[in-house]
């Protein structure tokens, strides 16, 4: 499978992110970041994310995703640790990129270790999937050219 890099304006724009994990934690931050007008869906929420729901931030809906909860989203995250929740909301995305943190064979979106400094950004991926390996080829890849990105 061959994939296609693109970034993504997310500027409010409306995601689902389904699922309140260690996953969750990670994403929501950098997709409020872009400007994105997140919706949790999850019975329970790791307590990064009470906060920024309990500030605004986010808005959640404190139970189990129910089929049909994508409609209406432009990006969907499904990010639940039940690899069948998972696979019934990829299959039901509709037209909404989706990216499932389970599985790979559903997954039509994929999230790349991001790094950042000096005005440019840095997105790694890896195929099939591998988030370690794209975190930690993502830092290498930073320090070994930061001190040319911030000029000095």
């Amino acid at each position: 499978m061959s994939a296609y890099p693109l970034m993504a304006d997310l500027a409010g724009d409306s995601v689902l992110v389904v699922g309140g994990g260690g996953v969750a934690t990670r994403r929501i931050p950098r997709l409020l970041e872009a400007g994105a007008r997140v919706a949790l869906v999850s019975p329970e929420a790791a307590p990064e994310l009470v906060r920024l729901a309990q500030e605004g931030q986010i808005s959640w809906l404190r139970r189990r995703y129910v089929e049909g909860d994508e409609h209406g989203f432009g990006f969907v995250f499904a990010l639940t640790d039940d690899p069948e929740v998972n696979d019934r909301i990829a299959r039901r995305r509709g037209s909404a990129p989706t990216n499932v943190a389970t599985r790979t064979s559903l997954r039509r979106l994929s999230v790349p270790a991001v790094r950042q400094a000096g005005g440019v950004t840095l997105a790694v991926a890896c195929h099939p999937p591998d988030p370690r390996r794209s975190r930690m080829i993502a830092d290498l890849c930073l320090s070994t050219l930061s001190g040319r990105l911030t000029g000095a």
